[in-house]
């Protein structure tokens, strides 16, 4: 097992990432893009996508871990960044691999955390076609909903002074928040025609356990598998070594079934 640095181009940026090659493949293996959450990166927090990435490529799937346009190492500035330019971001990641000799280009699956989960949705549904399954971590079902509370106390009396609003030492601008309520990433799922994994922590203070729900409730309209799976006592990102262990297992075993 080994992996490499590589880069892309998405909307005039080079995108940066690490490829995670099975090279004990004697064919082109499935592959998995893994997407970061907002203010995240293609690490992620105690590592959970390295984490995730190694698991995967252990179990013959070859991983893209990468940087949205404005996030970690890629170009861009993160006062850029929407939800609209992140799925072209993951749609130029899915050409990447599709266009690699050592990836199976019918079996590749998406894989989100937050909202990168709510993008991993919207790009499922856009590319139908070349997605063979879909996993969805802690993932924001409805992004208006989410970010509702930056429409009341200081983060709006910043948006009113400046135009933008300090988020953890970020600028988020205004344009992300409009672009955001033009996207409904339960609504992708459910128009999905393939194999969708939720999987929630009880005790997600970041994203609620309710979004999970709201995807589940938008399978509904799906004859596809969906499979649910609420860990007791997890956090927005998993942050204890028994949570993660689950979440590796749960992506294994979905993904090793559906591609």
């Amino acid at each position: 097992m080994t992996m490499e640095y590589v880069e892309f181009v998405s909307r005039g940026y080079t995108l940066r990432g690490m490829f995670h090659r099975c090279l004990d493949n004697k064919t082109a293996s499935p592959a998995v893009i893994l997407c970061h959450g907002f203010t995240g990166h293609k690490i992620e927090a105690h590592f959970l996508f390295v984490t995730i990435a190694r698991y995967l490529q252990s179990k013959g799937i070859a991983v893209l871990r990468f940087d949205f346009a404005g996030s970690g190492e890629s170009d861009g500035e993160f006062s850029d960044v929407t939800i609209s330019g992140e799925v072209d971001d993951a749609s130029a990641a899915l050409d990447y691999l599709i266009g690699r000799n050592d990836v199976d280009s019918g079996r590749i699956g998406l894989a989100g955390l937050s909202l990168g989960g709510g993008v991993a949705a919207l790009l499922a549904e856009r590319r139908k076609d070349d997605v063979q399954a879909l996993a969805l971590l802690s993932a924001v079902a409805s992004p208006a909903r989410i970010i509702s509370f930056i429409r009341t106390g200081k983060f709006e009396t910043q948006l009113a002074n400046w135009g933008y609003l300090d988020f953890g030492g970020l600028k988020v601008s205004r344009k992300f928040l409009q672009d955001a309520e033009h996207h409904d990433p339960a609504g992708a799922i459910a128009q999905f025609p393939k194999p969708v994994l939720i999987v929630h922590g009880d005790e997600d203070n970041t994203v609620p356990l309710s979004e999970a729900q709201t995807f589940q409730q938008a399978r509904n309209q799906s004859s596809a598998p969906t499979q649910v799976e609420i860990i007791k006592g997890a956090t927005h990102t998993y942050s204890t070594l028994e949570h993660t262990e689950t979440v590796c297992r749960l992506l294994g075993e979905f993904f090793t079934t559906h591609l």
